[in-house]
């Protein structure tokens, strides 16, 4: 691999790199580049020609996939680069054994898309073979005790091949600030990041998240750290200090291996600078790196093998989410709504989960409507995932450009009288009507095409809230997932929409959590009150903007808009979707009780089968024994041919190979006789012997047990056997009439009718008695009627209780989430007072050190007066002597 497809500056030198030569796949593709570069949506912008000489080419995606010869080299690598790279978003690379090719696109889903053709174009049979897939998931959160009054950035090398970089951040004052932020970004404990972010030194913040999948296998992760170069000295010469890391950080695979992230404060290395390097800066030896990260590597079976666990998801995705629900904790909430979206969307059934999963949320809340779409369930998180699937452009396109125009900005929208200066509180407040009249055009005129999934999704959810009379619930639910689960949350964070990749700075942090106050509180219609007194001065924004809000609601949840719309063109790889939900369920199920697992049947033993496939490691669901055989499975019988005409219909049903090879061969003279039944007629002795004929029932005869479970395996039909006598029932049928009878059998007869009217006595008096007993059941069941109506009448009582205490609920649960919310302002305005507390406690100090020299003061002077007088006495006293002398 040459220069230009490696790049990683470790221990290269700080000359110019060497370009690669014109393999065939330049070749094809410059005659098309000048043309591609005017023309594609992707074309480079100034900033990446600089990176480009540095790290590779990058060409428009114009060439067809038929003229990349990839079959040729089996050696052929096709990945993602991040665009921390080259500085461009939904690139992708070509490494070959010769050259090194980076093609741009212009969404994820395209390129995803064109990953997958080319990945085919190499390897056709992809989806029908064993695979291994590596992804590595990081957060970058902050460093400590660095030297300060400097800017810093981490790179993040895979066996010292450079696969993403961090942006470039400046070290702040020791507070922790950061390490509380980071610790919000992450979603972890913050029991580490607080306890390292208190310690002494500079504090340094980047809480950037990498997710690196369709990675090469390798053995070491190693994050180093550099010191940006200085401006001035970029225009005269270049320090070679700046070629190397001032440290570096080594994390081994096995610490993150697994399901879960794993947070560590992590110790720098120094470098080791030679001789002509220069004077360079030392570390501290307490410098440290705040890491998060998981890195799975996931074993893919050939599609056949989740065939069963296809359809069965498939079929049965709903009543499988409500039995799964109540065993899942948030995170395992997120994950399984994750992954199933991924599944069904690569099947074609994602929209109709959606519709099923918002229709039972209706169903579930009934009158709550408050609640819709504001609790962590199975459908909040999934519709959470499938927005960020389906409409990641349409977000691009709504909002990128506002978040980068706000990133580089800077004015302040600070508009809390407590934070900011009285001057500057009107400035702020038309910076802040500026910022949201922006953002709010751009939502409501649909600039960019809206995705046709959420629409079929959203108009769906609004006819069947409107077929139930439930109009306002159907917007409601509409606001709260575009709002509330989407649009809103990317203003707040838009590093974890793809929306940029580094964390806002203070100001930018302060004015996109007011845009978003100030957006959501328009889609939820309601007005700023005295929990915000400062915002008041935006309810006339709100109001002024009710009516437009309302008509996009109703465009997007409209089936027949005409408004223009894109649907999803990615691709989802199907046989790696379905091994990371087998994976997660797995590792749900298997961990429950007993019972709970029998409840799930026929899931814990579908998922069994996909194990048995990976291997003697993979965790197994321990299946109750009889729940496991209630499943029926087609077991061909032996020489089909000659039995059964309906042989090619009958090999379409699931076969199971292995039941065939284990079923015991029993021999015919094994089998018992089977013998007629008292009603049927019997066969005269001098009768003539009729030819049986085939059956054609499949209704199977009597047998006993160890006969039913041995045919189970086996069906075995059996030839009629002459040799064996069936035995005369003891008594003729009475309603056969045989003609050929004479007198004395006839008598015989008679005197058996008459053993019938015994009979018929003796059942006339058992009648009575049955009688009886019924008299006493009626009397039984009419007091257990009594007790079902006073069950009922308390179950009544009951169950208003309950709705009382439901309705508390919600309204406790409201209240919570105010509190939660205000509790979140309160916690700011709390950092903001602990600064304020830092100054004014080192303003005591200096004033208890100015009071002292005070008194140190008053204290000499005090001397010195004491010291005037008595000098002032000595002076009197001669003059009082000389004048008693005269």
């Amino acid at each position: 691999m040459d220069a230009e497809c490696s790049p990683d500056n470790i221990g290269l030198p700080g000359g110019p790199r060497p370009t690669s030569q014109n393999g065939g796949v330049r070749a094809l593709i410059k005659r098309r580049l000048d043309k591609a570069k005017r023309n594609s949506a992707t074309q480079l912008n100034p900033g990446l020609n600089k990176l480009s000489r540095q790290y590779g080419s990058r060409e428009s995606v114009s060439v067809p996939v038929g003229s990349l010869d990839l079959s040729a080299d089996t050696s052929t690598v096709i990945r993602p680069v991040h665009s921390s790279i080259l500085g461009e978003k939904y690139c992708f690379e070509v490494i070959s054994s010769e050259n090194t090719h980076c093609f741009g696109c212009s969404s994820a889903a395209e390129r995803d898309r064109w990953i997958e053709d080319l990945r085919r174009a190499a390897q056709p049979n992809k989806d029908n073979i064993e695979r291994t897939e590596n992804s590595l998931s990081l957060w970058v959160n902050e460093a400590k005790d660095l030297p300060p009054k400097r800017r810093y950035y981490c790179e993040v090398h895979l066996d010292g091949t450079l696969f993403a970089r961090t942006s470039s951040r400046a070290v702040g004052k020791p507070t922790n600030r950061s390490s509380m932020a980071g610790d919000n970004a992450s979603g972890s404990s913050g029991g580490l990041g607080t306890g390292g972010g208190v310690a002494g030194g500079c504090q340094l913040f980047w809480g950037e998240f990498f997710e690196l999948d369709n990675l090469p296998s390798f053995s070491q992760i190693t994050l180093h750290l550099f010191r940006e170069e200085d401006s001035k000295k970029k225009r005269h010469s270049r320090d070679e200090s700046s070629l190397h890391p001032l440290g570096s950080v080594t994390i081994p695979l096995a610490d993150i291996q697994g399901r879960t992230y794993q947070e560590k404060w992590y110790p720098i290395t120094s470098f080791k600078a030679s001789a002509s390097a220069g004077n360079k800066e030392v570390l501290c030896p307490q410098a440290s790196l705040r890491i998060r990260a998981r890195f799975q590597n996931l074993k893919v079976l050939p599609m056949e093998k989740y065939k069963e666990f296809a359809e069965y998801v498939t079929v049965n995705y709903l009543e499988m989410c409500g039995n799964l629900e109540p065993l899942l904790n948030v995170k395992e909430k997120e994950e399984l709504a994750g992954a199933l979206v991924h599944v069904l969307q690569s099947i074609g059934k994602a929209k109709e989960f959606l519709i099923d999963l918002g229709a039972a949320e209706v169903d579930r809340l009934g009158e709550k409507e408050a609640l819709i779409f504001r609790e962590n369930t199975l459908a909040t998180k999934a519709i959470d995932e499938y927005m960020k699937l389906v409409g990641q452009k349409y977000l691009i396109d709504t909002l990128g450009d506002f978040i980068h125009r706000l990133y580089a900005s800077v004015e302040n929208s600070e508009v809390d009288p407590l934070k900011c200066p009285g001057s500057e509180l009107s400035s702020n407040q038309q910076h802040l009507r500026e910022t949201c009249e922006d953002v709010v055009q751009k939502i409501i005129e649909i600039h960019g095409p809206f995705p046709e999934e959420l629409n079929k999704i959203f108009s769906n959810w609004m006819e069947l809230c409107e077929d139930q009379g439930k109009a306002e619930i159907g917007q409601r639910l509409i606001s709260a997932s575009l709002f509330l689960r989407f649009l809103c949350p990317a203003i707040l964070s838009p590093s974890l929409f793809g929306l940029t990749q580094s964390y806002p700075e203070p100001n930018t942090l302060r004015t996109l959590t007011l845009t978003a106050k100030v957006i959501q509180n328009l889609a939820n219609f309601t007005l700023f009150g005295e929990k915000e007194e400062y915002m008041l001065f935006m309810n006339e924004f709100l109001q002024q903007h009710w009516d437009g809000m309302r008509c996009f609601l109703q465009t997007v949840s409209n089936q027949d808009t005409e408004i223009p719309m894109t649907s999803f063109d990615g691709y989802v790889d199907l046989p790696l979707r379905l091994a990371v939900l087998h994976g997660l369920l797995v590792d749900i199920i298997y961990k429950k009780e007993q019972d709970t697992i029998d409840k799930l049947h026929p899931l814990p033993s579908i998922l069994n089968q996909i194990s048995e496939s990976l291997g003697p490691e993979a965790p197994r669901i321990i299946v109750n024994s009889h729940t496991e055989h209630s499943k029926p499975m087609y077991v061909p019988p032996k020489d089909l041919k000659k039995y059964s005409p309906l042989q090619s219909s009958l090999q379409r049903l699931p076969v199971d190979s292995k039941a065939i090879r284990d079923r015991p061969r029993r021999s015919m003279r094994e089998r018992k006789p089977v013998a007629r039944t008292q009603s049927a007629p019997h066969r005269r002795p001098g009768h003539s012997k009729q030819a049986l004929k085939r059956q054609t029932s499949s209704e199977a005869l009597p047998t006993s047990d160890h006969e039913q479970e041995m045919e189970a395996n086996q069906p075995v039909i059996t030839p009629p056997n002459t040799s064996v006598s069936i035995k005369r029932p003891p008594a003729p049928v009475p309603w056969i009439v045989n003609p050929n009878r004479d007198s004395g059998e006839m008598e015989a007869e008679n005197e058996q009718f008459s053993l019938l009217d015994r009979h018929a006595q003796e059942l006339s008096e058992l009648r009575l008695g049955i009688e009886q007993v019924t008299e006493r059941e009626l009397d039984m069941a009419k007091r257990l009627e009594d007790f079902i109506i006073q069950s009922q009448d308390q179950n009544a009582m009951l169950q208003a209780e309950v709705n009382e205490l439901r309705n508390m609920l919600a309204v406790r649960e409201e209240q919570l989430a105010s509190a939660t919310f205000r509790l979140g302002v309160i916690e700011e305005e709390r950092e903001e007072d602990e600064r304020k507390l830092s100054v004014a406690l080192a303003a005591a100090d200096r004033m208890n050190v100015l009071e002292e020299q005070f008194a140190g003061l008053m204290k000499d002077l005090k001397q010195l007066n004491e010291a005037y007088s008595n000098s002032q006495n000595k002076i009197q006293q001669p003059e009082n002597t000389h004048i008693n002398s005269t």
